[in-house]
């Protein structure tokens, strides 16, 4: 599969664009709400930030379960964010990609899948404000929003 022009919002670039008072809140939300340029996010992307912001230990304002599930929506049904699906090889592409990188352990295993997710559907970049979680995978691009 070629490589695509789509770009991966991290779960953190989502997470502030939903909060006001970050400091990386003008720059998540400006870039994620920009209509050209590829974007795309992933189920484990959602599911990761579903559980942030309901969570009162992870937020300062926590958001209902309610108010959670239409974040949801919106960006499963957003015309310009493409939602990648875990191809059918992703399992082998996680055992390929801990061969390469056997230092990755405990929750570290959760980029690693996203990394799977995207290499399995063509993509190659992604945003996030964490660069040192994905900087050891030498077959992305990382750029910080």
């Amino acid at each position: 599969m070629s490589v695509s022009n789509l770009a991966v919002l991290d779960t953190n670039v989502l997470v502030y664009a939903a909060d006001e008072s970050s400091e990386f809140y003008e720059a998540s939300r400006t870039l994620r709400d920009r209509e050209d340029i590829g974007l795309a996010i992933t189920p484990q992307i959602l599911m990761e930030f579903y559980a942030i912001i309901t969570d009162p230990r992870r937020v300062t304002s926590p958001r209902s379960a309610e108010e959670a599930r239409g974040e949801l929506v919106k960006y499963v049904h957003s015309p310009h964010i493409v939602t990648l699906h875990p191809s059918a090889d992703v399992l082998m592409r996680v055992l390929s990609l801990l061969e390469t990188y056997p230092q990755v352990t405990r929750q570290t295993i959760f980029d690693l899948f996203i990394v799977a997710t995207m290499l399995g559907n063509g993509v190659n970049r992604i945003y996030t404000f964490n660069d040192q979680d994905f900087s050891l995978f030498a077959e992305i691009e990382v750029w910080r929003p």
